[in-house]
């Protein structure tokens, strides 16, 4: 019953769903990554077919929809404390300079 209450706020609110398991230190890259801004503490990200949930621990002014996320290592590791920036989409405009926190895996149903 638990899980199935945790899978409905993951459909209707994901930033607010419990996590699905124990945080993890690093995902690893595949082919796909993708990052949905939550809000300027947050950020969920899909790695290896899962999303995950980062709360950035210092927070990230200038985090909103309209802007990218820009990792500054091309490693195929994604880790917490790894920096990024935060770009506007149309300019070489730098927002924010923010770091990453650990990634707290959400339900698989989980949708954005």
């Amino acid at each position: 019953m638990l899980h199935l209450i945790g899978l409905v706020l993951a459909l209707t609110d994901p930033p607010a769903a419990p996590a699905a398991g124990p945080a993890a230190t690093c995902l690893i890259v595949g082919r796909q990554l993708e990052y949905k801004v939550v809000d300027e503490g947050a950020l969920a990200i899909r790695a290896g077919g899962r999303w995950h949930r980062s709360r950035l621990p210092d927070g990230c002014p200038g985090l909103v929809p309209n802007r990218i996320v820009v990792r500054r290592e091309a490693s195929p590791r994604l880790c917490a404390n790894d920096l990024f920036e935060v770009k506007d989409n149309f300019t070489p405009e730098v927002f924010s300079l923010c770091r990453f926190g650990p990634f707290e895996p959400l339900a698989k149903g989980t949708r954005f």
